[in-house]
């Protein structure tokens, strides 16, 4: 880690013992550090993989306490869209759209600023209310207990489960909230999809789910699993849909078969990371190459995939760090590197020699934003996506 770090929150961590099968016989998969500001503080994230060798559910174990990830999303920076939204609305209204209640409450957990989406869901039912922990957020609610018991019909929560050490807990208090019958919508990252894509970086993933280890400690909640698909709001992830149910049974999965799959899906993301690392290590040589011959340099996008660039690398002096959400601009100051809004480089992106783009997600539109703005159409050789596929997909 870079020895410029300084003044970083370090997390307490505690050892987890397995949601789905409450077994304490792990396999060790893998370990990484990240760093990563938010409002008021810098915090330092160490990531430790495991899969359980009885049930195959993968998790961190030691995570961070939950009273301390509490604090840490409580510190505001929420999703910055002025380029575009980190989700489809057309495909979650596709599934809203089913389980309809005209007169009924619909409660939308860690939402962040979905006013379009709710807009939205209004067609479908009668209040709409959101229990959002940042405090930059305006929200109904801070917490899901705070919801009055029996009150609501529908509740979703799209990529929030993977980021709650006490899951059971979570789910409990949804499972409270719901009406008898009531629906709950669920997203997150599907493990078996791993091989294809960097998920495995997101390092405030404290859960890996397979839809069989989602609806194992799902029902240890009580919710039968009614729905699921591939089709989701956001790229790599698993739907389901569950049914609030007090006449169910306990659930106790103990398959080798799921252990021995999601081990191959963890070690396939392993080896897209490995990728990516090899890029990146590439990526600086050509840096320094152009930098001692003059050339400008164009990073855009305050990510982890930079911040893994700029571990024990100094940025040269012809190379400006840009992103378009501007309060980010103290993000890099641990390494002693300034970020800009693009609009306030635009003469420096147009003559750059290379644009490296950190962001592949947005890759789209930060290209459209470039020509729009410059007139510049970047050749292949000029503009490279750290963080996508062969074919230039996103992988993150």
């Amino acid at each position: 880690m870079n020895s410029r770090m300084a003044d970083i929150i370090e997390f307490k961590m505690e050892v987890r013992k397995c949601e789905c099968c409450g077994g304490n016989d792990f396999e060790p998969v893998w370990s990484n550090q990240s760093i990563v500001r938010k409002s008021t503080a810098t915090y330092r994230f160490n990531v430790h993989v495991v899969v359980c060798r009885r049930c195959g559910f993968c998790f961190t174990s030691p995570s961070p306490t939950n009273e301390d990830l509490t604090h840490f999303y409580a510190d505001g920076l929420s999703g910055y869209k002025e380029i575009s939204l980190p989700y489809s609305i057309e495909n979650r209204i596709s599934v809203l759209e089913r389980y309809s209640v005209p007169y009924g409450n619909f409660v939308e957990i860690s939402g962040d600023h979905p006013e379009e989406f709710h807009r939205l869901c209004s067609d479908f039912f009668g209040t709409i209310q959101s229990v959002e922990l940042s405090e930059e957020i305006p929200s109904n609610h801070r917490n899901i207990n705070d919801i009055p018991p029996n009150s609501a019909d529908v509740i979703a929560h799209y990529d929030v489960l993977e980021h709650v050490t006490n899951v059971r807990d979570f789910l409990t208090g949804c499972n409270r909230a719901l009406k008898e019958g009531g629906i709950m919508v669920c997203e997150v990252p599907d493990v078996r999809l791993y091989p294809r894509n960097l998920l495995l970086l997101e390092f405030t993933h404290v859960n890996h789910f397979s839809l069989t280890t989602l609806a194992t400690i799902a029902q240890k909640c009580g919710f039968r699993l009614i729905e699921t698909s591939h089709i989701c709001s956001r790229p790599f992830g698993l739907l389901a849909v569950f049914r609030k149910d007090k006449s169910l049974n306990d659930l106790n999965l103990n398959s080798p078969l799921e252990f021995i799959d999601t081990l191959s899906c963890v070690k396939g993301g392993i080896e897209q990371i490995n990728r990516v690392q090899k890029h990146i290590k590439s990526l600086r040589e050509r840096i320094t190459e152009l930098n001692n011959k003059g050339k400008k340099l164009t990073l855009w996008g305050v990510t982890d995939l930079l911040r893994h660039l700029l571990d024990n690398f100094r940025l040269p002096n012809y190379a400006v760090v840009v992103d378009s959400d501007p309060r980010r601009k103290t993000h890099l100051q641990n390494y002693s590197v300034k970020v800009f809004e693009p609009k306030k480089k635009i003469a420096h992106i147009q003559n750059s020699a290379l644009i490296a783009i950190f962001a592949p997600r947005y890759k789209t539109e930060i290209v459209e934003w470039i020509v729009q703005k410059t007139g510049k159409r970047f050749s292949s050789s000029e503009l490279q996506v750290v963080g996508s596929g062969p074919s230039g997909e996103s992988l993150c």
